[in-house]
C-alpha cells in the first residue's frame, strides 16, 4: 500500500510540474478533453488498485482446511438435530444447517437477530479466524484463551476449527445460555454440540469450563426451568462447572477467569464470540469496540470491564466476533446465505471484487471512447 501511494504521489508531482511549465501556453479544447479523459482513467485505475490491495485476502491452505472442517461440523450437527427429533424450520434456517435455534426457551437469555445468526453459518468464518490468529502472531502449539456463549454456535465451531487446523491449545470457557435463535434447544445446547463433534472424531477440542451465563440474569426464565436445564447440560457433557453470578459480580468473575487463563502463563491470543458479559464487561466503552482482530481499544479502568479489556491491558492480542452482519459485509461475505455450498472459497469473493473493478474500468473506457467520438463529430 505504501509503495502504491508513493508511485501515485510521484505521478501527481510529474503532472503538476508539466502543468506549471505550460500554464502560459493555451491548451486546445480537443487536447484538453483528451487530457481530462486520461486523468479520469488514471484516477479510476488508482482507486481500483487500492480496492484490490485492501480487499478480502486470498486464503492459504490452512484457512481453506478450517473452512472445510467447519462445513463437516455443521453437517454432523444437522444429523444430530434430526436424530433427537427436533425439526428444522426452513423459514428460520433456509440453509437447513440445524444450527438456528428457536425464539424462546428458558435457557434463552436475550433478544437475538435472526439474519446475524444465519450469516454466522458461513464456513468462511473459520478461514477468517485463521487469518486473524496468524496476524496476531499465534504459532502451532500455542495456548489461546477463548470465551463462548450459546448465542452463536456456528462461530464457536469456526473458532474451534481454526484452532484445530493450526494445532493450538485453546482454554475455552463456555456459557450455556443463548440469545434467541442460538443454541437454546434443550438437549441441543452448545455443550451438547461440541461433545457430539468430539465423539464423532471431527474435533478434538472442547470447553474446559462451563457456566450458566445469562440464565442467571433471567433467574431461570419464564417457567424457571432454565437453571436446572443449564446445569443438566453441564453435567451430561462432563464439563467442569464454573459457578458465576450476574452483572453485579462481573469484576469478581472476570478476575477469576483471568487467573484461570494465566495459570499456565500468558496466552498467545484471546478470542471472544458473542456478548458474554464477563467478556465484554458492564461498561459504556464496550459499544466502542470494533470487530475481528482489534487494533484499537477505548480507554477504561472501570472495575466492571470485561476480559476483552483486561487481556489487552496484559498485552494479549484480542479477536472479537460480534456485530456479525457488519463483519461479513466488511469481508465481502454473504448476508444470511440460503446455501452453505462453496462458502469456504474466499477466491470466489476475490473474483467478484475483481469483476466489479473490471466493469468499472470498462465503463470508464466506454465513456472515454464515446466522448472522443462525440468530440470528433462536433
Amino acid at each position: 500500500m505504501a509503495c502504491l501511494a508513493k508511485i501515485l504521489r510521484r505521478f501527481a508531482c510529474a503532472w503538476a510540474g508539466a502543468f506549471r511549465a505550460r500554464r502560459r501556453a493555451p491548451i486546445a479544447p480537443a487536447r484538453r478533453f483528451r487530457l481530462l479523459t486520461v486523468l479520469a482513467l488514471v484516477a479510476t485505475l488508482g482507486v481500483g488498485l487500492v480496492q484490490v490491495v485492501r480487499g478480502p485476502w486470498i486464503p492459504d491452505e490452512d484457512a481453506l482446511r478450517a473452512g472445510r472442517l467447519m462445513l463437516d461440523g455443521i453437517r454432523e450437527l444437522g444429523r444430530m438435530r434430526r436424530e433427537i427429533g427436533v425439526p428444522i424450520d426452513p423459514a428460520l434456517d433456509p440453509s437447513g444447517s440445524g444450527l438456528i435455534g428457536i425464539d424462546y426457551s428458558d435457557i434463552t437469555t436475550s433478544l437475538g437477530d435472526l439474519p446475524a445468526k444465519q450469516t454466522s453459518l458461513s464456513p468462511a468464518f473459520a478461514g477468517l479466524v485463521v487469518k486473524w490468529l496468524k496476524e496476531a502472531g499465534v504459532r502451532p502449539g500455542d495456548r489461546i484463551a477463548v470465551t463462548f456463549s450459546g448465542s452463536f454456535p456456528a462461530l464457536n465451531l469456526a473458532v474451534l476449527c481454526a484452532a484445530e487446523t493450526l494445532r493450538l491449545d485453546p482454554y475455552v470457557i463456555s456459557s450455556v445460555g443463548a440469545s434467541m435463535y442460538g443454541a437454546n434447544i434443550y438437549g441441543f445446547t452448545w455443550l451438547d454440540m461440541e461433545k457430539r463433534l468430539a465423539d464423532a472424531g471431527i474435533l478434538h477440542l472442547r470447553s474446559r469450563w462451563a457456566s450458566l451465563g445469562g440464565i442467571m440474569d433471567t433467574h431461570g426464565g419464564v417457567f424457571e426451568t432454565g437453571i436446572a436445564e443449564g446445569e443438566a447440560a453441564i453435567a451430561r457433557t462432563g464439563t467442569p462447572y464454573l459457578r458465576e453470578g450476574t452483572p453485579a459480580t462481573v469484576e469478581r468473575d472476570a478476575l477469576r477467569r483471568m487467573d484461570l487463563h494465566f495459570a499456565d502463563g500468558r496466552p498467545a491470543a484471546y478470542v471472544n464470540v458473542g456478548g458474554n458479559v464477563t467478556a465484554i464487561g458492564w461498561i459504556n466503552e464496550t459499544h466502542l469496540l470494533g470487530n475481528g482482530l482489534l487494533r484499537r481499544f477505548p480507554a477504561s479502568d472501570a472495575p466492571k470491564r470485561g476480559l476483552l479489556f483486561r487481556m489487552h491491558e496484559r498485552g494479549v492480542p484480542v479477536i472479537h466476533l460480534l456485530n456479525i452482519e457488519r463483519l461479513a459485509a466488511a469481508n465481502d461475505l454473504p448476508i444470511a446465505p440460503r446455501s452453505l455450498e462453496a462458502r469456504t472459497d474466499f477466491e470466489a469473493v476475490r473474483r467478484r471484487q475483481s469483476q466489479r473493478l473490471l466493469l468499472l474500468l470498462l465503463a470508464w473506457g466506454a465513456a472515454a471512447v464515446m466522448g472522443t467520438a462525440i468530440r470528433g463529430l462536433a
